[in-house]
């Protein structure tokens, strides 16, 4: 598929740039759309957008942990190594779930930057989970 060989050179492209590479899914993307990159072994995140992107305070959808499932099975069951993230969403009640899903990194914006009792302490919510 031309869009495959797209992704792959740009991926390639970025590793022989030294740099690390990602790729963000939308939720309406499957995760078997992007195997065969991952199969490559030059990703090294995957941002499962839980929300549509563009604006903040969008409702989490749960499509996004069996997203994590999938891909934290496929990862452990072919031993390569990238970071699983979850953008959009997250609070008290989403990282949970993500997080045993088997999410290594969670993007919070508005649960932190309005949280009642200010930023430090949104933060702290979030830690007491230990994402690793």
């Amino acid at each position: 598929k031309e869009s495959l060989r797209t992704a792959i050179d740009l991926a390639s492209a970025v590793v022989e740039s030294r740099m690390q590479c990602g790729i963000s899914i939308n939720p309406e993307t499957q995760v078997e759309e992007i195997l065969p990159l991952l199969e490559t072994g030059l990703v090294d995140v995957v941002d499962i957008l839980a929300v549509k992107p563009g604006f903040g305070g969008q409702k989490f959808k749960t499509v996004a942990v069996d997203k994590v499932h999938k891909l934290d099975t496929w990862r452990r069951e072919t031993g390569r190594s990238f970071l699983i993230m979850v953008d959009g969403g997250i609070n008290e009640r989403t990282a949970p779930s993500v997080i045993q899903a088997g999410a290594d990194v969670l993007v919070a914006g508005t649960f932190l930057f309005k949280h009642p009792k200010g930023l430090e302490a949104g933060i702290r919510t979030l830690r007491n989970f230990q994402v690793c």
